[in-house]
């Protein structure tokens, strides 16, 4: 792919000269002929740019010598325009506002040295000189065509989801393997999870598979947690072990000194972690000492049942590491990897998919690749929305197409030029990194003078960034993917091999240090660090690297923390070129604790990005060309003034406190995209409302606060928010406490502001007005919360999709519900009991798109009937309705997943016959509490796919309906529908009474399987007798598979249920407030954690079983600690001891 590489010094240079050709030429003023000007700009520069889009579409040898000469001098000319242009704002931020339009006129011609005028005046009589030997190429130029059939401007289409074709019997095979019980271990020294493989060629589909096998559904009921992670060739069993702990934790992993108390971390985490499923993607790893280290803390304190599943193009690897069980990728059939191909080729078109022409040349160009997935994926993509003369052009190139490596170069030569360049960045970030915040990674390309807009376009840049990207994704260069490790939050991923091509197409000026990798050319223009553990004796090498544009800390321990001071602090004063600064990626990063004054030197940089910085310098404000600012913590002190100087500022953010509103004078900045929180002051005029005038370029959301400071209309005025077209949600606050205040004041504040022409969201917060003296026409949205003084609501817009009020308990009017409402969430609104003078009940019944329903402290609310008609419903919460008696089978619909009632004490039930189209088992969540009078629920069928319970102070609640009303035949208890199913979904109980199971169980062989977590809290102080029979019978028989049980709050409890130890997969039990318990059962030889907290009775413990690992006690006997502190014979257990 040598040809790759140098192919990409076109696109590379090619935005540089649009550069020089529009903006340098005003610079030179009078040192420069007219005749000479208009040479120079309507021939010479357009000539080399002709060149230019020669290279960028064809690989033509002979010009790149000439190439990398021209590259020399462009960045050359670049650097220099880029420091005039520092100048000239320099001097616009540095003069006063009276002679500031006069200066304006002139900045360009005067505000530079002489010294830097003659230089860009030497540099593109340099440039004049490579265009002399231009002429040899006119053949080439003259002859170009952009209507070349193959031209690389592409359609943007909609990318198609990954899909796993042809491979049905390996993923059933693996995920049973998983998913099957395994040989327990008789001995501790022969706990060892078992570790499964996938192995094939590279591009064969083994990610996509391990992904699939993920996303089943018998996987994901089985593991508790999954956990993902990439390998690659490196194996650093450190760096791996970090993001392990990342993702159990859910937080940034803390740092220590050695392997060994990073595996004590991950050791305490898996202790209180649950069966899991750990994926290493990739894997190259051939030592099997240093594997089986890695896995120590996993075999030793894993929970029995988890599994690990790797990936690896090499069988060696799996005989190597000592792989339980392997699994070959061979060859798709023809029929399965033509229908990949068409997947990704035709997509959703129906019309394409018919076309029987395309359909032949879709066959005929599948026989050209070479069976591999990621082949079918790559050509389909670049295919999709194409024409059939375009398919011809392909299939002519099927020499191209034979292998993978050759699909992929080809996919990558019809990129169009800023894709091209785009692309290669990538490499500067490891392999099977996730590019999760995709907004933040493409302002990389914007620092780099990457992205491009016409001057008089309403497009930002960020936009045609997001544009860019889109363009990558849609031709496979990205994959969409499901973060497995956190919340299911999508993440873009790119495939090993194509990260390869980025690498060789970037190679002469993108380099990224890995530990492996530590000869680093000089002339290297941007350079990441994804580990380096020794780098203070590299430093010489890397300071010789004058020319770095980019310099990425990609992980906040990417760097020993001993060097950081010896290399971040000589960053600011060696690297003068840098367009992008990135220092650490979080809020607890410690790359570097202070910026620098000499940081003010880098007055290039576009983009810096730091992590646990507590304090910024003023020569910050020096940084004119500053673009984007990230910070990762709250800065103890006050923002420098200066920082009003950043003119070019798009985007400040990071930490939660971080926001540009805590620059003085931030009007100043007219670059702004987002601010996030702004806060008025009454005092200071430089915090004053009036700064928000100037900032029309702010988008999304605008969230203004302590309103109450502004003074009167007059000032509210002064924000101008009406000619801001860009911001779509408004949040206003006042202060929620503030006494005595004119509500009459507030209004006419709210009047003065006169919100964006283009808002759709708007929330009012603390505002104390009577009445709403504003549009609301055009809302999708409003929230309404704690605004006390108001008494009415104007006519809700009919696209109005969400309503929220909260904390108005002065509302008597509430306009009729718009039609398209999905979400209403009424909160402490109304007056008592005369309520908001509107009939809830029949204004619900007609919001047929309504999904979410919040009502929560209404006195007035007396009954909740709905109707049939709300079929789209998905959540209801009633909370704290003092007066509410009936709901009946009002909330039974066959979309329902959640419903929470609770404190309604007069709630019961409307007898009334359910509806037969009511009830479609979707419901997963039911809690109902502080109900002393409810006595049943109607339908048995919406409960029979409940996964979490919780019943609470709801003494009379023991029946649901499932016949005719008023307590005729048909009565059943109200666990039976969810314990009678062989495949009962009931994993979540909680209760307050046990006879809420023991009266639900269809019979006495039955077991509860899928119930796993189960909570007994009470609350009661009352003396209570121990467990009856039949409950002790429950534990002995009935919950065997439970894995997690919680005694909470059990006041007047005397003792624990005497089978416990019959619980054989019980790991976890916690008793928490049990003042009155002794003493202890016998522990099943299943537990791995036990807690003890507040039982202040308990002055000793069973013999404690071989499998315990770790005891936590909390405000207990003070025996147990003096027992148990220097008891050696219980080395294996770890015990914790917490005071109060």
């Amino acid at each position: 792919m040598e040809k790759a590489a140098l192919s990409l010094v076109g696109p590379i240079v090619s935005p540089i000269f649009s550069k020089l050709q529009n903006a340098a030429l005003p610079y030179f003023g009078g040192d420069i002929t007219e005749e000479e000007l208009r040479h120079l700009q309507n021939t010479i520069l357009p000539k080399i740019r002709a060149v230019l889009l020669v290279a960028e579409a064809k690989n033509v040898a002979v010009l790149q010598p000439w190439l990398m000469t021209l590259k020399e001098a462009a960045y050359e000319a670049e650097d220099v325009l880029d420091m005039y242009e520092y100048q000239r704002l320099k001097a616009q931020v540095c003069s006063t506002h009276k002679y500031f339009k006069t200066l304006k006129k002139t900045a360009r011609a005067v505000f530079a040295p002489f010294s830097l005028k003659t230089e860009l005046k030497n540099t593109m009589e340099k440039l004049i000189k490579i265009a002399d030997g231009i002429d040899q190429f006119v053949p080439l130029y003259s002859n170009f065509t952009n209507q070349d059939p193959m031209n690389r401007q592409q359609p943007t289409v909609s990318s198609p989801t990954s899909l796993v074709i042809g491979r049905d019997h390996e993923r059933d095979s693996i995920v049973n393997m998983l998913i099957s019980a395994a040989k327990e271990p008789t001995t501790s020294s022969e706990r060892r999870i078992p570790v499964l493989a996938i192995y094939g060629i590279g591009g064969a589909g083994k990610t996509t598979l391990a992904q699939s096998i993920n996303k089943d559904p018998r996987v994901v009921e089985h593991f508790d947690t999954k956990m993902w992670f990439h390998v690659s060739r490196i194996f650093d069993a450190h760096a791996i072990t970090k993001k392990i702990i990342e993702s159990i934790s859910k937080g940034e992993c803390p740092r220590v000194e050695g392997f060994d108390a990073l595996q004590s971390i991950l050791k305490k985490l898996l202790l209180e972690s649950k069966k899991f499923l750990l994926v290493l993607d990739d894997v190259w790893c051939l030592d099997k000492e240093q594997w089986d280290q890695m896995l120590i803390p996993f075999n030793e304190v894993g929970k029995m049942g988890s599994r690990i599943l790797i990936t690896c193009r090499a069988e060696e690897v799996t005989s190597k590491l000592g792989v339980e069980h392997s699994f070959p990728l061979a060859e798709l059939e023809d029929d399965d990897y033509v229908s990949i191909f068409k997947h990704y080729s035709f997509g959703d078109a129906k019309e394409a998919i018919t076309d029987p022409q395309l359909s032949e040349l879709a066959s005929k160009i599948v026989k050209k690749l070479s069976k591999s997935p990621l082949a079918a994926r790559m050509v389909g993509s670049s295919l999709r929305g194409r024409n059939v003369e375009y398919w011809k052009q392909t299939l002519q190139r099927g020499d191209m197409l034979k292998d993978t490596l050759g699909v992929m170069y080809w996919s990558f030569e019809l990129l169009p030029p800023y894709l091209q360049r785009c692309f290669a960045l990538c490499s500067l970030y490891p392999k099977g990194y996730r590019f999760e915040n995709i907004k933040d990674f493409v302002r990389l390309w914007i620092a780099q003078g990457f992205v491009e807009v016409p001057s008089n376009s309403t497009v930002t840049l960020e936009d045609e960034a997001m544009s860019y990207f889109d363009g990558l994704l849609s031709k496979s260069f990205f994959q969409k993917n499901i973060n497995i490790n956190f919340r299911g939050e999508t993440y873009y991923g790119m495939h090993d091999l194509l990260h390869d091509l980025a690498e060789n197409v970037s190679k002469d000026y993108c380099f990224r240090i890995e530990d492996d990798r530590q000869r680093i050319p000089a002339n290297i223009m941007h350079l990441s660090v994804v580990r380096y553990k020794n780098i203070s004796s590299h430093l010489p090498d890397i300071f010789k690297m004058v020319n770095l544009r980019t310099l990425i800390i990609v992980y906040s321990w990417s760097i020993e923390q001993d060097d950081n001071s010896c290399f971040v602090q000589q960053v600011f004063t060696k690297f003068k070129k840098l367009r992008m600064l990135h220092l650490g990626g979080g809020r607890y990063d410690k790359v570097i604790n202070k910026l620098d004054k000499s940081v003010g030197g880098l007055k290039l940089l576009r983009y810096l990005q730091v992590g646990a910085v507590e304090e910024l310098p003023e020569s910050l404000g020096k940084l004119y060309h500053l673009q984007f600012l990230v910070i990762h913590k709250s800065i103890k002190n006050e923002v420098p003034q200066e920082l009003n100087k950043l003119v070019n500022l798009r985007y400040m953010g990071g930490g939660n406190e971080i926001t540009a509103s805590k620059i003085p004078y931030m009007g100043k900045l007219t670059s702004l995209q987002g601010i996030g929180r702004y806060e008025v002051s009454r005092k200071k005029k430089q915090f004053g409302i009036g700064q928000l005038k100037n900032l029309q370029q702010l988008r999304g959301t605008l969230s203004i606060c302590n309103l109450e400071n502004v003074k009167d209309k007059a000032e509210a005025f002064e924000a101008s928010l009406k000619e801001n077209k860009h911001v779509d949600r408004l949040e206003l606050h006042w202060e929620r406490r503030s006494s005595g205040r004119d509500g009459s004041m507030d209004e006419e504040v709210l009047q003065g502001l006169e919100p964006p022409p283009n808002l759709r969201e708007l929330k009012l917060d603390g505002y104390k007005g009577v009445r709403l003296p504003i549009d609301l026409e055009r809302l999708h949205s409003l929230e309404i919360v704690y605004c006390r003084n108001l008494q009415q609501v104007p006519s809700l817009p009919g696209l109005l999709g969400q309503l929220v009020i909260k904390g108005c308990e002065n509302l008597s009017e509430l306009p009729l519900l718009p039609l398209r409402l999905k979400v209403l969430d009424l909160e402490h609104c109304g007056d008592g009991v005369q309520g908001v003078g509107f009939d809830l009940e029949r204004g619900l019944k007609v919001l047929t798109s309504l999904t979410h329903l919040t009502l929560t402290g209404l006195p007035w609310l007396a009954s909740l009937l709905l109707g049939p008609n709300l079929t789209a419903l998905e959540d209801v919460r009633i909370e704290s309705c003092e007066n509410l008696r009936s709901i009946g089978n009002s909330l039974m619909f066959s979309s329902l997943e959640s419903l929470r009632i609770f404190n309604c004490p007069r709630l019961t039930v409307q007898q009334q016959q359910p509806d037969n189209n009511w009830g479609g088992g979707v419901m997963e969540r039911l809690e109902v509490g502080g109900c002393p009078e409810l006595t049943w629920l109607w339908n048995l069928n919406c409960f029979t796919s409940v996964r979490e319970l919780r019943v609470k102070g709801c003494p009379k609640l023991t029946l649901i309906k499932s016949g005719g009303g008023g307590g005729g035949g048909g009565d059943d208890y109200l666990l039976s529908p969810m314990l009678s199913s062989s495949s009962s979904a009931l994993r979540r109980v909680t209760i307050d009474d046990l006879s809420l199971l023991t009266a639900a169980l269809p019979s006495r062989e039955c077991r509860l399987n899928s119930l796993r977590h189960l909570t007994i809290v009470r609350g009661s102080t009352e003396d209570e007798k121990p467990f009856s029979a039949e409950q002790e019978e429950l534990f002995q028989h009935h919950l065997t598979s439970l894995t997690w049980l919680t005694f909470h709050c059990c006041f007047g409890l005397p003792s624990l249920p005497a089978n416990l130890e019959n619980l054989s997969s019980l790991t976890h039990l916690c008793i928490v407030n049990c003042p009155k318990i002794e003493s202890l059962p016998n522990l099943p030889a299943s537990l791995r954690y036990l807690s003890i907290e507040c039982c202040p009775k308990i002055e000793s413990l069973p013999n404690l079983p071989a499998s315990l690992e770790n005891v936590r006690i909390r405000i207990c006997h003070p025996r147990l600690k003096e027992k148990y502190r220097n008891d050696h014979s219980l080395r294996g257990i770890e015990f914790t001891w917490e005071e109060d």
